[in-house]
């Protein structure tokens, strides 16, 4: 990348077979950052030939699970003063942009740490209220950032998908939003929902009983839907806060079929 104003700053991305987000994930970093690092986990869809072709360092590495493969990216960014910490579907609005460079230019030393905060793009439209906010710590000194847990031999949910960045020292927060594509539609939900849920049946400790299944779902949709204000997205916020319902009925049922069959944890 041509650094422009913002020479200590490195953008660190994993990706694998992420055509359908990483062009515009790129062109979000294009102005504030003079390195950005790619760690590919073995794309074919032409993924690693964009980020090439966009001016990004490409390296591969296999799969090592969300929170090491990111604590990879970041390992090797440590010799920058900043580094900006990205998934491959998401981007930086022009507001975050802008507060990203004046935070790197600036550089307080009494910060180690930024967060950012990240918003739904569904189904054509934003997600104003459903999930929001949803702070994200992803900009961190080189060689301060850690990802939560990545030295635990027995790391599961939910830090294998909804792993944190910590730093040492004060964090901040910035203005403007992160863009997340986290969905082409609506079949693309469901299945990474299918996927996530069985991640966490797999190592949850408790879960799956009746009263789960009666309550908790139900109490998430109305989490999103009426305590988010998720009914001033419209249409979105209705099926965002159902699919938030679907998501936990489906890991409860899973982890009930799991005691029904003799391998869950005792409550």
């Amino acid at each position: 990348m041509t650094a422009t104003t913002s020479p200590d700053l490195a953008v660190a991305l994993t990706t694998k077979d992420n055509m359908r987000t990483i062009e515009r994930a790129l062109r979000s970093v294009r102005e504030i950052a003079d390195h950005v690092l790619v760690v590919d986990s073995g794309s074919t869809d032409g993924t690693i030939e964009a980020c090439a072709a966009a001016g990004a360092e490409v390296i591969h590495q296999d799969w090592l699970g969300h929170a090491r493969q990111k604590q990879l990216a970041i390992d090797h960014c440590r010799d920058r003063t900043w580094v900006l910490l990205l998934d491959s579907d998401e981007s930086l609005e022009p507001a975050l942009q802008q507060s990203i460079r004046e935070t790197v230019e600036r550089n307080d030393p009494a910060y180690d740490g930024w967060a950012i905060n990240r918003k739904v793009w569904f189904l054509g439209g934003w997600l104003n209220y459903t999930y929001q906010p949803e702070w994200r710590m992803r900009l961190v000194r080189g060689g301060k950032g850690k990802m939560a847990g990545v030295d635990d031999p027995n790391l599961g949910y939910p830090a294998i998908v909804h792993e944190r960045l910590e730093v040492p020292g004060r964090t901040g927060r910035l203005r403007g939003v992160c863009r997340h594509d986290a969905w082409a539609d609506i079949p693309d939900l469901v299945q990474r929902q299918l996927r996530y849920a069985r991640i966490a049946a797999a190592s949850a400790k408790r879960g799956g009983t009746m009263a789960h299944l009666l309550v908790n779902p139900p109490a998430a949709m109305l989490k999103q839907y009426i305590v988010k204000r998720g009914f001033l997205d419209g249409r979105r916020g209705l099926i965002a806060a159902g699919l938030a319902y679907n998501f936990t009925m489906l890991k409860h049922a899973l982890i009930a079929d799991r005691r029904a069959a003799g391998g869950a944890h005792k409550e």
